[in-house]
């Protein structure tokens, strides 16, 4: 028991400092000191550390403390996304979905995409409903669609509520509902989006007041409520 302990506890330190290295590169490439970033990571990456790998393959990438390298991100993304993180598997996800590092292929983009949205990754989710919507990798289902942007809508992604409002005012994949649609227009607006602020102002042209007045008490309820329970 002793013994077990003993290991139990060497493996604990070795943790604790693999999360180090990678909270310290990561500080040290928010300051732009990317020689010591990149050693500090590189470091947290070979010991497994897939917070760390995914942050090499955004500098690989993005080219920052490298020279631009898709591949090299494409095999880091690919590191993560084996051990089950979701910000790895979505980044994978936009590789194979954007042609970077390796041929397009929408239906590998999909299939990683999905991974990272069953984890409750919001950007994956959202991936996921416009390939749905598109038809792109997989048939073209507007209920799903829905339901994906729902899912991301509902943790408060602008996009997905954007998304979520267009559904409704065109009546794809759902019942058309022009109060709704503005309900999460209107929230999406609120949260950042600028698309969202034009598109609700091109919706409230073709509302009579009642509605516009029941679409904010929507939007008030519902964001009070988290964005739960708002249909």
């Amino acid at each position: 028991m002793k013994k077990l302990f003993c290991v139990f506890f060497v493996l604990l330190q070795v943790s604790f400092v693999l999360a180090d290295d990678f909270e310290d590169g990561v500080n040290a490439a928010k300051k732009e000191d990317y020689k010591k970033a990149v050693s500090l990571l590189i470091q947290a990456g070979k010991q497994g550390n897939s917070m760390a790998q995914v942050f090499l393959g955004l500098m690989y990438k993005n080219g920052k403390g490298f020279k631009q390298n898709q591949k090299e991100a494409l095999k880091l993304f690919r590191l993560a996304a084996k051990q089950g993180d979701a910000d790895g598997q979505y980044n994978l996800g936009r590789m194979y979905d954007n042609g970077q590092g390796i041929k397009q292929d929408y239906k590998e983009a999909f299939k990683w995409y999905e991974l990272a949205a069953d984890q409750g990754l919001t950007d994956a989710q959202l991936r996921i409903g416009l390939m749905y919507q598109l038809g792109q990798g997989i048939k073209q289902d507007y209920q799903l669609s829905e339901k994906f942007y729902r899912n991301a809508a509902k943790q408060g992604d602008p996009d997905a509520q954007l998304m979520l409002g267009l559904a409704y005012w065109s009546g794809r994949g759902l019942q058309q509902d022009k109060i709704r649609a503005y309900m999460w227009v209107n929230i999406a607006a609120a949260n950042g989006s600028h698309e969202a602020l034009s598109q609700r102002d091109d919706y409230e042209k073709n509302m009579n007041v009642k509605q516009v007045e029941q679409a904010q008490l929507l939007t008030k309820n519902c964001t009070a409520n988290n964005y739960k329970n708002c249909d």
